[in-house]
């Protein structure tokens, strides 16, 4: 039986697998979110309700579908908000990004409050044997742990943040893992790493002290229960059970965790489906040329890039024999789009796509779902970082040898055409994907990130939230944990030795040139 086989059965015979000892009552809360973020939850609810498991979602988008044991709760205030992030290609500052984020945060949790749907749970009696969050951009649904008096889980379509490190009291690894902001790779130098401390350190303490603050304030506005006082949302993350998180061995980098840390990368990977028919006959036209995508995710809207970027697009692919599909969500369209290219306001299934024979090359932001679906697929990219932890993926795949990455400030009609041509016509970069597709490939069906991040839940729900995953390291706060006390102690220590060699030296010197001229001067006197 092949591993793609496979794959397509797991969600159909999970609950043959392994029973679980009991059903549980999870409620899964993603109210902030993003079409690509929702792939890390969509498979692990269905995945869970397929083994008996009732699941409630309050999902801040439309559904994919309706599947048995899960109730959707969903409003059309939250889903005009996830549809447009406000995220274009002039924000790709992080500094810029971050210092605005308390504010950003403190209009997430009013949109969040004023929502029907949490006004229906904040006033629920109903029982829940688990709290699923997705963690990125959710701390305001934090107040809901505290009124269901549940364990929690975060699960989360990134790989680990700083401030994820000290949730889950795990080592911050900061000598080999670089920080999602940066674009610097697990080789760093003496300057980098001091940075890439510098900065895990400031970003964990300007979201204690500035971000979660601003989370608090508006929480003790929507707290009903006027008998008992809400906690801050530190203290009740603090409760933390598990975190889920999308890394996966071949494509990121490593990192220390405890055991709060679970790897599901890929767990949203599945067997490709065929294409529709008028983009089926499109790229089939294409002959041996192939063809490209052009595709900025579900965040970044292509359509968004100036005129004189697009115009640099235009004028590349004007010169290439393979046939392009570009996501362009402006409905008028181009006057002057090439023959070759199709635009498109949504893009089938980037699997769907990139598994088709004449597919090859992909040219996106770099987003940590497009690095996995071309690496599982065996397709090269180039990537234009936009915002955010993009530079980081495509600094990793370039240094991994299937991608090219490319400057928005710096890009030019024959840098774009000859990076295109560099990639299409060196075998290098379609060697390098592949090599690294089959090792994933390997290690996914050796151990299945869906079955590993479905056993984990069971895990919590069954031993009511887990304690004994929690370590000991949890009772010490960041800088203990780092030993960053110790290392100030032991310079101190170093620094009183140095002082006290010194201060020796130069007492037994004064001495001795004391003592040489009373020499002297008895010599005179005699």
């Amino acid at each position: 039986m092949t591993f793609t086989f496979r794959l397509s059965l797991l969600l159909l015979v999970a609950a043959w697998n392994f029973e679980p000892a009991s059903t549980a009552n999870i409620l899964f809360l993603s109210p902030i979110t993003s079409y690509s973020h929702t792939h890390f939850f969509f498979y692990t609810i269905k995945a869970l309700a397929s083994r008996g498991h009732t699941i409630t979602h309050w999902n801040g988008l439309k559904p994919r579908e309706d599947i048995r044991n899960v109730t959707h709760l969903h409003s059309t205030g939250l889903q005009k908000v996830n549809s447009r992030h406000d995220i274009g290609f002039d924000t790709n500052n992080p500094l810029k990004l971050w210092f605005k984020h308390p504010e950003r945060m403190a209009n997430v949790c009013k949109t969040c409050y004023n929502d029907p749907v949490f006004h229906q749970l904040i006033t629920s009696r109903e029982q829940f044997d688990l709290i699923v969050i997705e963690a990125f951009m959710n701390e305001c649904v934090l107040p809901l742990v505290q009124h269901f008096r549940a364990p929690f889980i975060y699960l989360s379509g990134l790989p680990p943040l700083p401030w994820m490190f000290e949730s889950t009291c795990s080592p911050m690894s900061t000598q080999e893992y670089p920080v999602l902001v940066t674009d610097f790779t697990d080789e760093m130098n003496l300057f980098q790493r001091t940075i890439n401390i510098v900065v895990s350190t400031a970003m964990i303490y300007f979201r204690n002290w500035f971000i979660l603050p601003r989370v608090d304030v508006e929480a003790r506005h929507a707290w009903i229960n006027s008998s008992e006082p809400l906690p801050t949302v530190k203290e009740i993350e603090n409760r933390l059970s598990l975190f889920i998180t999308n890394s996966q061995p071949s494509l990121t980098y490593h990192y220390f965790k405890s055991s709060t840390i679970v790897d599901a990368g890929g767990l949203h990977l599945r067997p490709p489906k065929p294409l529709p028919k008028d983009v089926e006959a499109f790229v089939n036209g294409s002959a041996d040329a192939g063809f490209i995508v052009l595709s900025f995710g579900s965040i970044v809207h292509g359509s968004g890039m100036p005129e004189a970027t697009r115009k640099i697009f235009v004028a590349a692919f004007s010169r290439l024999p393979q046939r392009i599909l570009w996501k362009w969500e402006d409905e008028s369209g181009m006057d002057d789009l090439p023959a070759n290219v199709r635009l498109y306001t949504w893009l089938p299934p980037l699997l769907d796509l990139l598994a088709h024979p004449k597919m090859r090359l992909l040219m996106t932001h770099g987003g940590l779902y497009s690095n996995q679906e071309t690496v599982w697929s065996g397709v090269p990219l180039i990537g234009f970082p936009v915002f955010g932890d993009q530079s980081n993926y495509v600094s990793k795949a370039e240094k991994d040898g299937y991608a090219i990455k490319l400057d928005w400030m710096t890009l030019t009609e024959d840098t774009l055409y000859n990076s295109i041509h560099e990639i299409i016509t060196n075998p290098k970069y379609k060697e390098n994907v592949q090599k690294l597709s089959s090792l994933m490939r390997e290690q996914i069906e050796m151990d299945r990130p869906l079955e590993r991040a479905v056993h984990a839940i069971e895990h919590v729900a069954r031993h009511h939230g887990a304690p004994h995953l929690r370590p000991a390291s949890c009772r010490l706060n960041m800088l203990q944990r780092e030993s960053m006390d110790v290392t100030l102690l032991l310079v101190l220590i170093i620094l009183a030795l140095a002082y006290l060699v010194v201060f020796i030296v130069r007492s037994s010197a004064s001495r001795v040139l004391k003592w040489t001229k009373t020499d002297q001067m008895k010599k005179k006197t005699q």
